[in-house]
């Protein structure tokens, strides 16, 4: 009885710690597993690490190329504009030089002359001073004829003058992107707004409410939902910049759009609709972003929208135009159809917010 019983101990204190043995095997097979996860979880962050400063060292090398392409600029006027002196500087002094020599000729003659008459003086034959005497006067008789003066005065204007402003004009011709002249399409116009005679201005007015509008008449081109209106201009490469107008104005949405954009109602205005955009509205700027929108912090509301749209990098950014501090860049992906600035000067909001949206050109 007593083997028996001991037996039976032992077979459940074998079970026992083969049980536990089973829950610490289990157990080591989980931190494996979460070590696995571990390492793998290292090996991304670093090779995400290793792509941002990968990424990082790119745009420094891009942006020194951009500083080196402005530097050859300025190091070929500059040695323009010494050429252009050191031209006039020869020229002058060649003038000047020959008034010098012409100068130094007659002071030779002269002094021959001199040595001349002196000579004739120490000679002690006086009959034959008196005899030739009227012949030496009349050879020797040498004047000073001096040369025109010549305008010696070297004035700095000439050549410095308002250097600065003069260079930055002559920027404008090597600037890439060149800031586009956009206009506004009129064909895609919501038919609350207004433009100008050049197309370079809209404004929202209530008063062209049409309350009876049949939709099968409606121009397909047309925005119908929204109160906006697309550039004239379709962007398919290359980098392009320009700039809005939004002083005055309480809420507007400026930016880029695919051309298939739908022109009636959306379940979404933001990125997954093609639309790449800046907004205000309550006093906050936002980034038009999917799922929900993207607060962008600026410590002052800007005047002027700057957008640079860049099709090889497949981005858009913003900017405040007149400060150009950066406030929002899109990464848009590949898009295979063309883009187009896209515009809404909102509603009116109660009368707060009557001011134009105008696409700015700058004189340079």
């Amino acid at each position: 009885m007593h083997t028996n019983h001991m037996k039976d101990l032992k077979n459940n204190f074998n079970s026992l710690l083969g049980a536990q043995k089973e829950k610490l095997i289990q157990a080591i097979k989980k931190i494996k597993h979460e070590i696995d996860e571990c390492n793998e979880a290292e090996n991304e962050a670093f090779v995400d690490a290793l792509e941002v400063e990968n990424r990082f060292e790119s745009i420094e090398r891009e942006i020194r190329a951009e500083f080196q392409n402005l530097h050859r600029f300025l190091d070929e006027e500059e040695e323009t504009d010494l050429e252009r002196l050191r031209k006039e500087r020869d020229k002058r002094v060649k003038i000047l030089k020959e008034r010098e020599k012409k100068i130094a000729m007659q002071s030779r003659d002269l002094e021959k002359a001199i040595e001349t008459l002196n000579c004739k003086l120490r000679e002690d034959d006086s009959l034959k001073l008196l005899k030739e005497i009227k012949e030496l006067l009349k050879r020797c008789e040498v004047n000073f004829n001096r040369p025109p003066p010549i305008d010696s005065e070297i004035l700095s204007s000439q050549f410095v003058g308002p250097i600065q402003y003069r260079i930055w004009k002559h920027m404008k011709t090597s600037l890439y992107p060149n800031i586009s002249t956009l206009t506004f399409d009129p064909e895609t116009a919501h038919p609350y707004l207004t433009l100008s005679a050049e197309r370079t201005s809209a404004t929202f007015e209530e008063d062209k409410v049409q309350p009876n509008e049949n939709p099968a008449e409606r121009n397909p081109k047309r925005f119908h939902f929204y109160y906006c209106v697309m550039g004239s201009e379709a962007f398919t490469y290359g980098r392009h910049y320009w700039e809005v107008e939004v002083k005055g104005k309480t809420a507007w949405r400026v930016g880029v759009a695919r051309a298939d954009i739908p022109r009636g109602e959306m379940d979404s205005s933001s990125t997954l609709n093609g639309l790449w955009t800046l907004s205000l509205r309550n006093g906050l700027i936002t980034a038009c972003t999917h799922p929900k929108p993207t607060k962008v912090l600026s410590y002052t509301l800007p005047i002027r929208i700057g957008i640079f749209l860049d099709c090889e990098k497949e981005e858009v950014s913003f900017y405040n135009a007149v400060t150009m501090t950066p406030l929002f860049s899109f990464y848009m992906g590949t898009v295979l159809v063309p883009l187009y600035p896209f515009y809404n000067p909102c509603d009116q909001d109660k009368g707060k917010n009557c001011a134009p949206l105008s696409i700015f050109h700058p004189s340079l």
